[in-house]
């Protein structure tokens, strides 16, 4: 039996309109569709009792989206999810308002920053919907960028098919392990769709995740506690001034039955924003103790000064860094706590008004408005310009407005101030004075120091020669009367060329164009012929000269072209002039009085007509390197330097011993390719790498056909390897040659400088006698000569780096090990293992030999007392003499290594036994503080 609803089904979009723990409930139907699914079932899945469970099914089964369905055999009852594939108009325009203009929409859940904690799992949703007009393949991922997240998702690399107008859902599922750091991780998830939507794709979205410390359920007694103070929290956290100090006190108490250190740290600042203070440790004869640590005896108290002092120009905000306690006893024993501060912030900004031209005389005057934002917020300023004189002689531009300044950051804006009413310009004296004075406001009504800047411009007097403008003003007046009485009685006007031109300067001959001119002729009525020459631009004849027949009429030649009044206007007068070149033509007026002599001539300027223009020539669009740091490295099975691979990725591959450089290009125009030459040199301009061709006469060079591609004329180069010249800065440089010019280069570009830098120096090893320690004692056996141990190291580095042990025997291989002679007086000696790489940098590792005196033992004794942390080298033997032997302090420090910092519970040969069962003698008590 199966129980529908009147609705039709549910949609993707309803889907995520849904409550959270509804929508949980759905998508996990969904994946299930095929079968139903039980109360049971869908109660585990969310983790809700059953009747909770249940009320959210009947919510959706009324509502459609669910329906019910009774077996045939055990007649339980199971729901299936009824799911439609489109919702008509309605969703198609939920669809469109997602993304306007893109073929693609995207809706990311959660859209914003998320937080969780550690051990906890959580997942992403990506929901994209095709509106274009073909089926896509759509690849949706977590960029490579993003390590953590990828490393703790399930699946990092999904795709989806989709059909035009369809929709369809992802989801990335995280594991977050309980030993994440807590801290703030950025990810970035990519949907692209290279296939079918190119220009459209990648489409990217940048997100941040908060993982939170993990919550201990169960602490134990003995465990060791801690607090802050002062109490802070996300509502209220401890105000700090900018380049203030905040003191918090880490009250910590010892509950374990031992004597413990506990160390501070702050996991989310750096180092130079805090500082750790540790109470000042007791001083005895012969016992010093450093301040390394806060040493607490079982059951005590104690208290660590937190001194937090951000930097001067750190940003105002909401800050909350973990403060984590260890334990020397229990180090795998996460402490952690969080502290919530706020730096208050600093609006102080500095404005100047710089005059750069304050005297113009025609011209307008610059000034610049600078701006430097001294505190630690962003501010946004809006600049305006405002007139101080009532007549406003002056028109004022300025080139930004609005002004965003991020801490720290100098901007400047220019004003020009260009007088616009010429006739308010002074006649002398010393100049005009044009105040104005410009409005400052911030966006955000942050405080300014100050609210306007004023201004002035001289505006200089006019030149003594413009005086001189009346008295020609005058002799002016005398020439037009003058005139006037010429044109009265003026003789008849010869014919006058006004305007001779062509409608076009530029013809094109791929279209069949022919020059066509244009001329308009003054007093027409006395002209008798025109004569039209067309001459290239050499001076030859191009068109054979032309005459009209005017004698008062137009000519039957012209009559389509031409028309007479008080002027003769010709247009589009057709030529014979079609092929390709450049071209004057010269128009000459000859008159009824006078027809052996040109009463006016005029030429036009330049006039051409192109060729058929040639096929585009190739352009390099992109050249660059994959990386531009690469770090030179030494094989472990051979002494020759390699590169690291081209991948972003950072791993290194042990196979190969010299790993080449990867170039990247693009060139337009594959067609017209001749030949592409590639050739690498160093900052200084020497050739490191020699020139390179690659022949595209044909086609695309057998060389690069693994690593080129064509795609719409373009040729587009991956990975290309070139020889590497080894450790430097290079500088390659691509050249093209085309196939319809000359053997030189027709374009060029150059990389970026690309530097291979010298392997860091690392030291793996350096043991004495097999042991990693940094103090190493030692008994003296009277009966010997001579005593020695065994040194031996392992340095890893680039392979012309320097290794050194120190006093002696000084230069040593990178790998190896020596017999070292021992004094047989008591006392220490130092002994450096030291590396210098071809950089200069130096790295080094110590270790402390301490020759003791053996003790002597009681009388009747014949074996001498082991005593803590002492060695006694395999060569010799204790002495026989017998002596008190001296106590040990208490306290008295021993190396973490040493074979007697076993536990107190394990009796050690040669160690008294306790003398009460369950409980441990004198000796073998711990170090205590009084």
């Amino acid at each position: 039996m199966t129980t529908t609803n009147a609705k039709s089904g549910l949609s993707m979009v309803e889907v995520l309109m849904l409550p959270p723990q509804q929508r949980k409930l759905v998508q996990w139907m969904m994946k299930r569709s095929h079968e139903g699914v039980t109360l049971t079932e869908a109660s585990f899945k969310i983790d809700l009792n059953q009747q909770a469970t249940l009320d959210l099914l009947d919510e959706l089964v009324d509502q459609g989206f669910v329906q019910e369905i009774l077996t045939s055999d055990d007649d339980e009852v199971k729901y299936q999810i009824n799911l439609v594939a489109k919702r008509g108009i309605q969703q198609q325009n939920l669809s469109k308002t997602l993304a306007p203009g893109n073929p693609l929409a995207i809706i990311f859940n959660p859209s914003a920053d998320y937080a969780v904690q550690a051990g906890s799992r959580f997942e992403i949703s990506v929901t994209v919907s095709n509106k274009g007009a073909e089926s896509a393949l759509i690849d949706v991922f977590i960029d490579d960028l993003s390590p953590q997240l990828t490393q703790w998702c399930d699946a990092p690399r999904q795709r989806l098919a989709l059909s035009p107008e369809s929709m369809g859902e992802i989801f990335f599922q995280f594991q977050v392990p309980i030993t994440a750091i807590p801290s703030t991780y950025n990810y970035m998830i990519v949907v692209d769709a290279p296939d079918h939507y190119p220009e459209d794709t990648p489409i990217r979205h940048q997100s941040q995740l908060q993982v939170l410390p993990a919550i201990e359920t169960v602490v134990k007694v003995s465990d060791p506690t801690f607090s802050l103070l002062p109490l802070t929290s996300s509502r209220s956290p401890a105000p700090i001034p900018p380049g203030g100090i905040l003191q918090v006190s880490v009250n910590v108490h010892n509950r374990s039955n031992r004597v413990d250190r506990f160390r501070l740290s702050c996991l989310d600042f750096d180092e130079s924003w805090f500082s750790v203070h540790y109470p000042e440790g007791l001083q005895t004869v012969g016992l010093i103790i450093p301040n390394m640590g806060l040493n607490l005896n079982p059951g005590e108290k104690g208290e660590i000064t937190l001194l937090l002092n951000p930097p001067l120009n750190a940003i105002a905000g909401l800050y909350y860094p973990t403060i984590q306690l260890y334990s020397a006893n229990n180090p795998d024993l996460a402490l952690l706590d969080v502290i919530y501060l706020e730096i208050l912030p600093s609006y102080q900004l500095l404005t100047e008004l710089m005059t750069v031209v304050g005297r113009v005389r025609r011209k307008g005057g610059v000034f610049e408005v600078k701006f430097t934002n001294l505190g630690n917020t962003s501010r946004e300023i809006i600049c305006r310009t405002i007139a101080a004189d009532e007549d406003k002689s002056c028109t004022y531009a300025i080139s930004s407005e609005r002004l965003r300044l991020i801490p720290g950051e100098q901007v400047q804006t220019q004003v020009t101030v260009t007088p616009a009413k010429w006739w308010h310009r002074p006649l002398f004296g010393s100049g005009r004075l044009v105040n104005f004075r410009i409005e400052l406001e911030d966006q955000q009504q942050l405080p300014l120091p100050y609210n306007s800047l004023p201004g002035t411009l001289v505006w200089e007097p006019r030149p003594w020669w413009q005086f001189l403008l009346v008295l020609l003003l005058g002799l002016g007046t005398l020439a037009a009367i003058a005139f006037l009485i010429w044109w009265l009685l003026r003789p008849p006007a010869p014919p006058k060329i006004r305007q001779f031109n062509s409608p076009d300067t530029t013809y094109k001959q791929a279209n069949n164009d022919f020059i066509r001119l244009s001329w308009e002729i003054n007093n027409p009525r006395t002209l008798r012929t025109l004569s039209l020459t067309g001459l290239f631009a050499d001076g030859t004849t191009a068109v054979p000269p032309i005459v009209y027949q005017f004698n008062g009429k137009i000519p039957n030649e012209l009559q389509q072209f031409c028309q007479m009044g008080a002027v003769l206007t010709c247009a589009n007068v057709p030529t014979d002039a079609r092929k390709p070149g450049s071209y004057n033509f010269e128009l000459q007026a000859f008159s009824r009085r006078n027809p052996d002599r040109a009463a006016d001539v005029v030429k036009t300027n330049t006039i051409q007509i192109t060729p058929i223009p040639p096929l585009p020539q190739p352009e390099i669009v992109e050249f660059f390197s994959t990386k531009s740091i690469y770090q030179q490295v030494a094989d472990s099975s051979s002494d020759i330097p390699y590169i690291v691979p081209c991948t972003n990725t950072g791993r290194i591959d042990a196979r190969t011993s010299l790993e080449p450089i990867c170039l990247n290009w693009k060139v337009n125009n594959l067609n017209q390719i001749k030949e592409l030459a590639l050739i690498g040199r160093s900052s200084e301009g020497i050739v490191t790498t020699p020139l390179k061709r690659y022949d595209f006469s044909k086609d695309i060079s057998s060389e690069l056909t693994p690593k080129c591609t064509k795609a719409k004329n373009q040729l587009n180069c991956s990975n290309v390897l070139v020889q590497n010249p080894g450790s430097g800065n290079y500088i390659f440089e691509l050249q093209v040659i085309s196939k319809t010019e000359s053997e030189q280069p027709i374009a060029s570009k150059k990389t970026d400088v690309i530097q291979v830098q010298f392997l860091p120096s690392k030291i793996l090893q350096f043991q004495v006698d097999n042991q990693e320690r940094t103090k190493y004692p030692i008994l003296l056996n009277p009966q010997q000569s001579s005593q020695s141990i065994n040194l031996s190291w392992q340095v890893e580095g680039s392979p012309n780096m320097k290794v050194e042990l120190l006093p002696v025997p000084g230069n040593v291989t990178p790998a190896g090990a020596i017999a070292y002679p021992i004094s047989q007086q008591p006392g220490s000696e130092t002994i450096t293992l030291q590396v210098t790489n071809p950089a200069g940098e130096i790295i080094s590792r110590s270790v402390i030999i301490e020759t003791l005196l053996p003790p002597v033992p009681p009388a009747g004794v014949n074996q001498i007392p082991e005593l803590p942390g002492v060695m006694i080298p395999s060569s010799g033997q204790p002495p026989v003499s017998p002596a008190p032997t001296s106590p040990t302090p208490t306290g008295s420090p021993s190396s973490p290594s040493s074979p007697s910092s076993s536990s107190p519970s394990t009796p050690q040969p040669g160690s008294p036994t306790p003398s009460q069962p369950g409980k441990l003698s004198p000796l073998e008590l711990p170090p205590g503080f009084d």
